[in-house]
């Protein structure tokens, strides 16, 4: 089997009408090649398609020297990165982490183009807060759906319900918490997909199900 070109892979769209483009084979810093398209430079990063249509993105780093020169003599050029516009994509190799402030989660769920999991909890006082985390987000299975599929943010409040500042008092006023824990699935702008909150027998599975009929379809 060949090896994978670069450990680090972001999936892409497919293309829907084919561009009549110039391929060529791409050498990595450890010899391994593909035969892809020159898409687009940005910052450290360089885009590609593949002939299946798949765009990937890795760092120029992982380039021979001589792909690094030819991405240098044509990051202004190329016809693809004229006419392609390339959607959010999300790492292969992503882990989801719980974020504490809204902004950071907007800025990923723009990038990454997932929707946001927004939960309101107690985590030193509420019983079903507790529960909930033992039962579903501690999980394993959680845990991997959520490094394809959200972007995660976590609002811990105070004994009955304290915010710990002015940010997440104003957060729980705009999303009309009045107990814990509640949960929103939001898109990049804050616009409100679903919520829920705690219920026996709730486990990775079934929530898992709620985010997927909830989510944008992509």
């Amino acid at each position: 089997m060949k090896k994978v070109f670069f450990s680090l892979i972001l999936t892409a769209s497919v293309l829907t009408t084919p561009l009549h483009a110039e391929f060529r084979t791409w050498t990595n810093s450890e010899g391994v090649t593909i035969d892809a398209e020159f898409v687009k430079a940005e910052g450290d990063n360089v885009t590609v398609r593949l002939r299946s249509g798949k765009l990937t993105t890795f760092p120029q780093t992982k380039l021979s020297s001589a792909d690094q020169d030819f991405v240098k003599g044509n990051k202004a050029s190329s016809p693809a990165a004229a006419t392609t516009e390339t959607k959010p994509t999300v790492a292969v190799d992503r882990k989801a982490k719980w974020l504490t402030k809204m902004d950071k989660a907007q800025e990923q769920s723009k990038e990454t183009g997932l929707p946001i999991l927004v939960l309101f909890t107690g985590t030193t006082w509420c019983p079903y807060c507790i529960k909930l985390e033992k039962d579903v987000f501690s999980q394993s299975e959680f845990k991997t759906f959520a490094d394809q599929n959200l972007v995660l943010l976590m609002l811990d409040y105070g004994p009955g319900g304290t915010p710990n500042n002015k940010k997440d008092e104003k957060l729980a006023k705009e999303f009309g918490v009045t107990g814990f824990p509640k949960y929103f699935l939001t898109d990049s702008t804050g616009k409100q997909l679903a919520n829920n909150g705690f219920h026996d027998g709730i486990n990775p599975s079934q929530f898992s199900a709620w985010v997927k009929a909830a989510a944008p379809k992509k």
